[in-house]
């Protein structure tokens, strides 16, 4: 039997820490540990990733691993794909080119490429995925923390008839009213129609037709739309799993932190997208964009005056915003 190459290793059973000095014989189509006459088939072979001046390890299909000495290289026959592996992490600028290849490509996944990903797939989704997610969040909210609304039944009917006046019958929107002392003023969409309104976002209403409720509800409708919740279900998939598996962390602090920071962006463009569908609803019922505006303003003091979890956590620029709503006042008027 020919063999092309030997090595001076150290052989671990898998078992034991205690490490068994050993020859390694390459044959043309199997290994061979001389010593304890162990002989392994290419196919129950794994050979580690050869680094600059570190022990290569070869690991073998029962358990069992040897490690060579720093300056050994061992390759497979045929096998061109670790010598490229070893000449490029040798070279200095073949690894900094390696990297700067990697971190464009890792760019371009978590925006651009999830961006792309995300619209296509989120109409893909199965309306009975998106109802059962839905579900199943509105649920977990309405279990851990939110409770049943203290608004007055007359209040609840007349924003209810405002919201389908405005709808007109072109959506199948439910409103749901709750309390919560953690999400405070705020107003949420899920993918399924269905739109949260909670009672501290109402108390700050100022108008007596609640054209700024009125307003914020036109939005969130946006949301749906749009299918931004879907959209966003998609991209922090995407942006989990890649940073999860380059930080070898899929649970911690690293991929959550991480994740949280991306999708910041893609708020700002959900929540511009959302705002020009309200703006374009409101004007279409001839009503001003001014009270969205005077209500975001009301929610910044109350912001200010509290430090409280509010709708101005998961909806940035607040100030960019309602100069926004200022512009595009309507000056023909309320229709409620």
């Amino acid at each position: 039997m020919n063999f092309t190459q030997n090595f001076s290793a150290y052989y671990f059973n898998g078992v034991s820490s205690a490490p068994k000095n050993v020859t390694l014989e390459l044959h043309d189509r199997f290994v061979r540990i001389q010593e304890l006459n162990l002989s392994y088939d290419f196919k129950d072979i794994e050979v580690g990733v050869k680094l600059k001046n570190t022990p290569q390890s070869i690991n073998f299909s029962d358990g069992s691993y040897c490690e060579l000495k720093p300056n050994d290289f061992f390759s497979l026959p045929n096998s061109s794909k670790d010598k490229l592996i070893l000449k490029i992490e040798s070279k200095m600028r073949y690894a900094l080119l390696a990297f700067i290849v990697l971190g464009a490509f890792t760019a371009f996944c978590l925006t651009y490429g999830a961006e792309m990903l995300a619209n296509t797939l989120a109409p893909q989704i199965p309306k009975n995925i998106a109802e059962k997610m839905s579900t199943q969040a509105f649920e977990f909210l309405d279990e851990n923390h939110m409770s049943q609304s203290k608004l007055d039944n007359k209040t609840q009917d007349f924003i209810k008839r405002r919201f389908d006046k405005l709808l007109n019958k072109n959506a199948d929107f439910t409103l749901h009213f709750r309390k919560s002392e953690l999400l405070g003023a705020n107003a949420f969409a899920l993918p399924n129609g269905d739109i949260i309104l909670l009672d501290d976002l109402v108390k700050l209403e100022e108008d007596e037709e609640f054209n700024g409720i009125i307003g914020v509800l036109a939005h969130e409708s946006g949301h749906i739309v749009h299918m931004h919740g879907l959209k966003a279900l998609v991209k922090t998939s995407i942006s989990s799993a890649l940073i999860g598996y380059l930080s070898g962390d899929f649970s911690g602090f690293t991929t959550t932190f991480a994740t949280t920071a991306i999708d910041a962006k893609y708020s700002r463009d959900y929540e511009n997208e959302a705002d020009l569908y309200a703006i374009e609803m409101m004007k279409n019922n001839n009503i001003s964009t001014k009270y969205m505006a005077d209500l975001f303003d009301a929610m910044v003091k109350k912001s200010e005056e509290q430090s409280e979890y509010s709708i101005l956590s998961s909806h940035p620029a607040m100030e960019e915003r309602i100069k926004k709503f200022r512009e595009d006042e309507n000056s023909q008027g309320i229709n409620p």
